[in-house]
């Protein structure tokens, strides 16, 4: 199958089984959970399968007592809350790490009776959608952790440059990206009707199945549709809850608790906004199709690139252990606005995407250079979209092929 590619979480995954009781593999649906778990466990079930479904149901206790407790996986088990404190008696009893590997396409954090019976008691991570590099098979990139902490930026850059046939290939794979996203259960499909269908009725699912999980809500799914068409809409703008409230006639908390079980099935990430201009936080959609799915814009746009940027640079931090990667919105009350940040420690980067050189101009500089005054130990780069060669402008500030950076 076309999906089966290697996964960058698989290190991460192996370094905690050696020292976690439970493993916790969590994120938005068909991103790929079940076929890791497949691959990864030695013994597996899943609570969509409707006679595991009733067996737990009925005795979660005795499900749990024969299982072998060595790397037995548990897929979606965030549908039957009863079965976490059976969990926690069994691993009570019995220290011995890498004994459950469970899966949930929902936060546990989010569902109080899972919380409180695997607070310190489980290692979590999340699996993103595939990124440019598993699309292409190659290795996890370091280009934004190294970058952070290089003390030359000419230097840097002179070491990764890579021959140009290899940047054409990824070049290819960006644009393929841009259009088809990177959820392994959709992003395979080549003809948009059929991708477009499919992703449709996992969007039902997620919203009119697993957020209710999260928030028991009366809300009719097509007005929770349409909240999230408003947001795709203004992406990389602030929400406003008058605003919202003004589009949907849906109550602040009311917004306010979609929201939140919105990003607890892993539909929205919050990004918060920093430098003065706004309170609050911009919002952008796990996967590039959903956004353009919900948005109906440009499959080529500013903010198109951001979102693309936002996913692939992640996962170079969330999936090599040890980093605390913060990601925020730069704005100021003069409207300067670096779209992307990310904080590592002391160090700070900004990231501007542009398409062209000629996109390159007074008004970017003047933002950079907001930037650089606002952190003092940061970086601006500008991701080049279009055939773009990596250019260092002063030193902290650098023009970069989104081709480079992503890999």
């Amino acid at each position: 199958m076309p999906h089966l590619r290697h996964r960058h979480i698989t290190s991460a995954f192996e370094k905690l089984c050696a020292h976690s009781r439970i493993v916790g593999i969590l994120g938005h649906r068909q991103v790929g959970k079940t076929t890791f778990l497949e691959a990864n466990t030695k013994e597996y079930f899943t609570l969509d399968d409707q006679t595991v479904y009733r067996e737990v149901k009925v005795d979660p206790q005795g499900f749990i007592a024969r299982l072998t407790g060595n790397r037995s996986g548990i897929d979606e088990c965030q549908l039957i809350p009863s079965l976490f404190p059976a969990l926690k008696l069994r691993v009570q009893k019995n220290h011995k790490p890498g004994q459950f590997v469970l899966s949930g396409s929902v936060r546990f954090t989010s569902r109080k009776a899972i919380r409180e019976s695997l607070t310190g008691r489980i290692s979590n991570l999340e699996m993103f959608p595939m990124v440019l590099t598993e699309l292409d098979s190659e290795p996890l990139s370091d280009f934004f952790p190294k970058l952070l902490s290089c003390q030359n930026l000419e230097s840097f850059l002179n070491q990764r440059r890579v021959p140009g046939s290899v940047m054409s290939q990824r070049r290819k794979t960006v644009q393929k990206y841009l259009v088809q996203g990177g959820l392994p259960g959709v992003c395979f499909i080549r003809e948009s009707a059929t991708r477009n269908r499919i992703l449709r009725d996992l969007i039902m699912t997620i919203l009119d199945r697993d957020l209710r999980l999260v928030y028991p809500t009366s809300t009719p799914y097509s007005q929770i549709f349409e909240l999230c068409q408003i947001i795709a809409q203004s992406s990389l703008s602030v929400i406003r809850w008058s605003e919202l409230h003004r589009q949907t006639g849906l109550a602040e908390k009311t917004l306010r608790n979609l929201i939140h079980a919105l990003e607890a099935v892993f539909l929205l990430r919050p990004i918060p906004v920093e430098g003065g201009g706004a309170r609050g936080a911009i919002y952008f959609f796990e996967d590039q199709l959903e956004e353009f799915f919900f948005g109906q814009q440009k499959q080529e746009s500013f903010s198109a690139w951001t979102g693309l940027v936002y996913r692939n640079m992640r996962a170079q931090f969330e999936y090599q252990l040890g980093f605390t990667p913060q990601y925020f919105h730069y704005l100021t009350r003069a409207k300067s606005m670096i779209p992307l940040g990310i904080r590592c420690g002391a160090e700070v980067l900004g990231i501007f995407p542009v398409a062209s050189r000629s996109d390159l101009g007074r008004a970017q500089m003047a933002a950079a250079g907001s930037f650089l005054k606002q952190y003092e130990h940061s970086k601006v780069i500008f991701l080049g979209f279009h055939g773009f060669e990596a250019d260092v402008i002063d030193a902290r500030t650098a023009v970069v092929p989104v081709e480079m950076a992503l890999y």
